[in-house]
């Protein structure tokens, strides 16, 4: 059985679903079949059924009529435009405060910044919390709860793209510290102009790298 031993009971069931299909023990395209999770996780349907509606939401299981649900396979238009809105959203938010990072935000960024750098290969869920837990902090010193709530419910496009797109784990451990680095020395400027070209930069060097490839 599935160790289920943190959050709220559907939390945890989206986070082990989406772990398979990050993992790849879920693949694009394959159905997921209801009664196999039930006798997984040894718990009633209905948290199944909340966190599988959780999971259309973020884009990664999609639901057909006569089909049932499946895991989406996700095209390089979606990240796109996932990763378009996450920006967006990100420099609004630097620019309601003109980039003035107080020095405990960077030394935040900082404590972030050395767990990347320790990534082991593979580990998806961390490379997703930390890649979360660090841009959360860009995006929430502005103080506006709506602007924050609509970076949270698009930021899911990281882990979609760690599906979709970062198939090499070791490459994708590898990469965190580097290309974040970029972004909190950005930062450390407190150059509303420098953060905003960095957010860019930053989001669009997955998309480039993911154009270049296909």
């Amino acid at each position: 059985m599935t160790q289920l031993g943190y959050r709220t009971l559907r939390e945890n069931i989206v986070e082990a679903i989406r772990l398979k299909i990050l993992n790849g023990e879920l693949e694009a395209g394959s159905r997921i079949i209801e009664q196999e999770l039930l006798d997984e996780f040894h718990i009633s349907r209905g948290p199944i059924r909340e966190a599988l509606r959780q999971l259309e939401q973020e884009g990664m299981v999609e639901y057909r009529r006569n089909a049932g649900c499946s895991v989406r396979e996700i095209t390089l238009d979606d990240i796109y435009e996932i990763y378009l809105l996450c920006s967006t959203y990100e420099k609004l938010a630097v620019e309601s405060y003109g980039g003035a990072f107080s020095e405990e935000d960077i030394v935040e960024m900082e404590e972030i910044l050395e767990k990347m750098e320790r990534l082991k290969e593979g580990d998806y869920r961390k490379v997703v919390e930390l890649d979360f837990a660090l841009h959360r902090i860009i995006v929430k010193k502005a103080g506006l709860p709506r602007l924050l709530k609509l970076w949270e419910e698009m930021n899911y496009g990281n882990t979609i793209s760690c599906y979709a797109g970062h198939v090499d784990g070791q490459e994708t451990a590898r990469r965190q510290y580097p290309i974040h680095k970029k972004l909190v020395d950005a930062c450390r400027t407190r150059d509303e102009k420098v953060i905003c070209e960095a957010i860019t930069d930053h989001y669009m060097l997955t998309i480039n790298r993911l154009r270049a490839e296909a």
